[in-house]
């Protein structure tokens, strides 16, 4: 949990993180605020598509499109 409050970059994208940071839904990344808004997007997605798979902690951010295939 430390690397979550000692982070000064996205994970992810690399961006500066300010003063918002945030973990991952699917990775244990610490990642930055338009990383997380991309991950309820496709959050939604598979939601909406009745995906059972690729849920939370999955370890991968997954390609909806790949996923609900």
């Amino acid at each position: 949990m430390d690397r979550l409050f000692d982070a000064k970059t996205c994970e992810r994208c690399h961006g500066d993180l300010g003063r918002v940071r945030l973990m991952s839904w699917f990775t244990e990344q610490t990642i930055c605020m338009s990383c997380s808004d991309k991950e309820s997007t496709i959050k939604k997605e598979l939601r909406a598509n009745g995906s059972q798979g690729a849920m939370e902690g999955c370890g991968y951010v997954p390609d909806p499109k790949k996923v609900l295939a």
